[in-house]
C-alpha cells in the first residue's frame, strides 16, 4: 500500500471517491464456508459436525432469503454494510469510548532522540501539535496521495473523520458531527481545544493562512497553563468521556 505525500500531487487525496465501485456482497456459499473454517480450530469433531449441519440448513433455508435482501439493499447503496457497521460497532455501543472504542492516540515518537525530561511537557506538546496540524493541512489541501493496493485505489473517506469531528453521546445512540472540508469545498474549523485542570481553552492554530510554529504554539500553551495556576480546578467535564454513554447523555448541561 502506498502512502506518499506530494508537494505538487498529480492525484488529489479524495479525487476518486465518487468513482469507486460499490461494496460487493459476498456469495452466500463463500460466507458459510468461511464461517465453518473459523469454527473448525475451536470445535471437536462432533461439535463441528453439528455446526456444519446447522449451516447447511441455514444455507438451504432462511439464508437464501436473507441473502436476497442483502443483494436488494446493495442495489440502492454504494456500501451496503457501512451504516450497519457504524451503528453497531460505534454509535449504539453504550460502553465508555475510552479503551473500548478510542484506544489510539499520539505517542512519544521523539523519545529516541529527545528523552522525556521533567519540565518539557509543553515544549513536547507544541511539537506534537505542530506535526498533527501539518497532517490536517495535507488533508485540507489534498496533498496526501490516495492509498492504493497495487493499482487498486482504496476508499479515503475515513480520513475526513480525523479532524473537526465529534461523537456526541445520545440516550440510545450517539451521533457523529463532522465539519471538515477540503480547501476546494470551503472553510472549516482550524482551532485547537486545550484542557487544563478541568477548564477548556481554544485558540486558532492558523494565522494569515499559515499554521502557527512550534514556538508560537508553545506561547499559547504556556498562557493556558499560567491562567490555571492560580485558579481552582474547573468542573471536570472531561471525566464524562470515561462514562457509560447513556449516563453521559443524561447528565444535565453536559452536552
Amino acid at each position: 500500500m502506498t502512502n506518499q505525500v506530494s508537494e505538487f500531487p498529480t492525484e488529489r487525496t479524495f479525487q476518486y471517491q465518487h468513482s469507486l465501485p460499490p461494496l460487493p456482497v459476498p456469495s452466500l456459499e463463500g460466507s458459510l464456508a468461511n464461517y465453518l473454517d473459523a469454527v473448525r480450530p475451536f470445535a471437536t469433531e462432533e461439535e463441528y459436525q453439528v455446526a456444519a449441519a446447522i449451516v447447511k440448513r441455514f444455507g438451504e433455508g432462511i439464508g437464501k432469503d436473507l441473502h436476497q435482501k442483502l443483494l436488494q439493499r446493495a442495489r440502492t447503496r454504494r456500501n451496503w454494510l457501512e451504516e450497519w457497521w457504524l451503528n453497531a460497532a460505534y454509535l449504539e455501543l453504550r460502553y465508555p469510548s475510552q479503551l473500548n472504542v478510542n484506544f489510539g492516540g499520539p505517542a512519544p515518537y521523539l523519545e529516541h532522540c529527545w528523552p522525556p525530561t521533567e519540565g518539557v511537557q509543553l515544549q513536547r506538546t507544541s511539537i506534537s501539535m505542530w506535526h498533527t496540524l501539518q497532517y490536517w493541512d495535507l488533508l485540507r489541501t489534498e496533498r496526501l496521495d490516495p492509498h492504493k493496493a497495487g493499482n487498486v485505489v482504496l476508499d479515503m473517506d475515513q480520513f475526513r473523520m480525523l479532524f473537526c469531528t465529534c461523537k456526541v453521546p445520545g440516550v440510545t445512540k450517539d451521533t457523529i458531527i463532522n465539519y471538515f472540508k477540503t480547501e476546494s469545498e470551503g472553510p472549516c474549523p482550524s482551532h485547537v481545544v486545550v484542557m487544563c485542570k478541568g477548564r477548556f481553552f481554544s485558540f486558532d492554530a492558523v494565522c494569515d493562512g499559515h499554521i502557527l510554529t512550534p514556538p508560537e504554539l508553545l506561547r499559547q500553551l504556556t498562557h493556558v497553563k499560567q491562567c490555571c495556576e492560580e485558579e481552582p480546578a474547573g468542573d471536570g467535564v472531561a471525566a464524562l468521556t470515561s462514562e457509560e454513554r447513556t449516563r453521559w447523555a443524561k447528565v444535565p448541561g453536559s452536552i
